[in-house]
């Protein structure tokens, strides 16, 4: 929801994203507001290497929050130029998310939209997690849903099956949509991809997601954990969701375009370093 743009902080001269969103043509801008604000706050209060910094928040007639500035794209378009990713560099990206979804689950914080066009590489690496705008807490607190009657938060095609069903999102629920974007990023395809939406959230229920070629079978039996059609069966937290993922990053080979040096495991062990019992 809302556009960004570049800008410059004039006053500490340095470049900032300025996220806006008009309310004047929404049919309920109070809603809005109040959406934005918690994005907003959630944002800030989640400190943490792989979360944008954010720097201001409010309103001039338009909804706006100034934000540090990320280099870089979203891992969607990357997906899109590269179809399959080497599995060194999916493992490399899943790692940074479930480090940053450990932070936030100890904040008392669901994301509930982990998906490509959610995450932006940066040139050193580096893996962002944005958009908080759906995040809610566990329990009734702070940031707890605001949704209308009758709707879904999140994206319907990388939503875990219980949240389909009506039950509450959950740490598990948040590895779930792990699982589909480490799938889809070794894969190029969603787990249960279709062109018809009510098809695949369908087969999401009741199937299997198809062979993972080239992808060697440790990772992929992880994959498929956090794939799990219950939340008893996943990993029981995105600690050892990293845990699983770590030893498979190694050799990690150029990504033209995208990383601009040679990369190890750098930005994995700084996402660790920010959270105690990773390492």
């Amino acid at each position: 929801m809302g556009e960004v743009w570049e800008g410059k902080d004039l006053r500490l001269n340095r470049p900032v994203a300025i996220k806006l969103i008009s309310t004047a043509d929404l049919a309920s801008a109070e809603d809005a507001r109040r959406r934005f604000s918690r994005e907003a706050r959630i944002t800030a209060r989640l400190s943490h290497p792989g979360v944008p910094v954010v720097y201001d928040f409010g309103n001039d007639g338009d909804l706006f929050m100034v934000m540090e500035s990320l280099p870089g794209d979203s891992v969607g378009k990357l997906n899109d130029e590269y179809e399959r990713l080497p599995y060194p560099w999916v493992a490399f990206i899943g790692a940074q998310v479930c480090a940053v979804l450990a932070a936030a689950h100890d904040a008392g914080l669901i994301h509930r939209d982990v998906k490509p066009e959610n995450l932006v590489l940066c040139p050193n690496g580096m893996v962002k997690v944005i958009d908080f705008g759906v995040a809610t807490s566990l329990g009734a607190g702070e940031f707890s849903t605001i949704t209308g009657y009758g709707q879904i938060p999140g994206s319907a095609r990388y939503m875990a099956p219980e949240l389909l069903d009506g039950k509450p999102a959950s740490r598990a629920s948040d590895l779930y949509t792990v699982g589909c974007l480490l799938y889809e990023l070794c894969t190029g395809s969603r787990p249960f991809q279709h062109d018809d939406l009510l098809r695949e959230i369908t087969r999401s229920r009741t199937e299997d997601p198809p062979a993972m070629e080239g992808v060697p079978a440790g990772l992929e039996a992880l994959i498929r954990q956090l794939l799990a059609k219950t939340p008893e069966q996943r990993p029981d937290s995105a600690v050892t969701g990293y845990q699983g993922l770590r030893p498979w990053i190694r050799d990690l080979p150029p990504l033209h375009g995208w990383v601009d040096r040679d990369v190890s495991a750098d930005p994995v062990h700084l996402y660790a370093a920010a959270l105690s019992g990773l390492e």
